[in-house]
């Protein structure tokens, strides 16, 4: 699990690191999660990553605009470890 403070450090870490899955608060400083969903998606050697959004907005304009950039998934806050857990596992049972 790697994290980062903003938008600009997470692209950064994604293309050092080269995560299975990415989870991105929506809102963040200096670049929010669209925008870095969407230059992870312009990259070609990342553009398979799964996306997964992370906001305290659920509301229906954010999260179609969030599938627009490419998201597989939503996480609501507040969350719980079980429901991460699950959306991981989730995940890991897609790509088995």
């Amino acid at each position: 699990v790697y994290m980062a403070s903003d938008g600009i450090e997470g692209l950064a870490l994604i293309e050092r690191e080269r995560p299975d899955l990415i989870f991105t608060d929506v809102s963040m400083p200096n670049c929010d999660g669209f925008q870095l969903a969407d230059a992870v998606k312009a990259r070609p050697e990342l553009a398979h990553i799964p996306i997964i959004f992370v906001t305290a907005f659920a509301q229906r304009t954010e999260m179609e605009e969030g599938y627009r950039h490419g998201a597989i998934g939503y996480l609501i806050k507040p969350f719980s470890p079980a429901d991460l857990r699950a959306r991981i596992e989730s995940f890991a049972n897609a790509v088995s």
